[in-house]
């Protein structure tokens, strides 16, 4: 089973609201990684019910703060 994921030429394409599979498709790693990195500690993500966001600022400002990223 292979889902494609979004492709962002810039950041200004990013949704307002980001997802698990526009966070694997902006850094280019799988569905299941990017669970990961979303359940990591200090990522800012936002819980709705069983759904996981987190707003394209936020992950932006993660992203740049961040120096390494273990998975």
């Amino acid at each position: 089973f292979y889902m494609k994921l979004p492709v962002f030429k810039s950041n200004d394409e990013l949704p307002l609201m980001m997802t698990a599979k526009d966070v694997a498709g902006y850094l280019c790693i799988s569905l299941t990684c990017a669970y990961y990195v979303m359940n990591s500690k200090g990522f800012p993500v936002m819980r709705i019910g069983k759904r996981m966001l987190v707003t394209r600022t936020n992950f932006l400002n993660w992203l740049e703060n961040s120096s390494t990223i273990s998975i």
